[in-house]
């Protein structure tokens, strides 16, 4: 069916017809060109779906940047709120520097783009603005987009989902925003969920007196006092080492209480556990 049969088969129908409802029919059948894209530039039109126009099997396959490129004219898609990419073909991460003149983006959609780090760091300056951010499914976005997305500062949802992002990188962004008092809801990569879910394997999770919790407290400790906190500790993994040099456990009972301190930070963020 199309744009005709749509919406002017009834003939009071174009009495209804909008921006939007026409971006809505063009974006499901994967027809927004560039051509189409500043015919439509100066509508109100606050939610804009890309993903099947851009996608290789489905849509054109249209080029990311020549595609892109409309939204970094002055004046252009004012009223854009939501970017739906999902699925978009991005051939390179700068592509998206082209969405940074959006001026009120508040939702922005890029599952499955294949974008890796330098992405992030484009979006920081939508900071103001976007809440909603989807990066699920790019397992090129790694650790070290952790420090852009820790710009985002407005954020209230988040995926990472299916990325690169491991434990390391996940302790980094949980301690900032518990440490902001940052209200977000984050889904997370699987193996991180796992992790978490099997903390009572990778150490004693709750140590009782006269064990210890606080990492600063190592130095103090006797050497029969450290060997006995790394033994409790082993005993619930194995590939931990309770013995050697002072100055070696001290380093390993305190690098472990530092890792069991983020550990509990992240856990309560995810599962509200304590």
């Amino acid at each position: 069916m199309g744009v005709h049969q749509t919406f002017l088969g009834d003939p009071l129908a174009v009495l209804h017809l909008t921006h939007q409802k026409i971006t809505n029919v063009l974006a499901d059948r994967g027809l927004l060109t560039e051509i189409v894209l500043t015919l439509l530039r100066g509508g109100n039109i606050d939610r804009l779906v890309l993903g099947p126009t851009m996608c290789e099997e489905d849509g054109l396959n249209l080029h990311s940047g020549n595609l892109l490129r409309v939204f970094s004219k002055p004046g252009y898609y004012s009223t854009l709120k939501e970017l739906v990419l999902n699925g978009a073909h991005l051939e390179h991460d700068f592509d998206l520097v082209h969405i940074q003149r959006l001026p009120n983006l508040e939702r922005l959609h890029l599952e499955g783009t294949d974008i890796g780090n330098e992405a992030i760091f484009l979006l920081v300056t939508l900071k103001e603005k976007l809440y909603y951010l989807n990066l699920a499914h790019n397992p090129k976005i790694d650790d070290d987009a952790i420090p852009a997305i820790l710009l985002l500062t407005n954020l209230g949802y988040l995926s990472i989902q299916a990325t690169g992002i491991d434990m390391p990188g996940f302790r980094r962004l949980a301690a900032v925003i518990h440490a902001e008092d940052r209200v977000i809801d984050i889904e997370i990569p699987f193996r991180c969920e796992k992790y978490i879910d099997n903390l009572h394997k990778q150490y004693l999770v709750d140590p009782a007196l006269p064990l210890i919790t606080d990492p600063s407290a190592c130095p103090l400790l006797s050497d029969v006092a450290l060997i006995r906190n790394l033994q409790a500790h082993a005993d619930v993994n194995p590939s931990i080492v309770p013995t050697g040099t002072r100055l070696e456990m001290v380093e390993r009972l305190k690098k472990l209480l530092e890792r069991r301190q983020m550990d509990l930070v992240v856990r309560s963020m995810i599962c509200g556990e304590p």
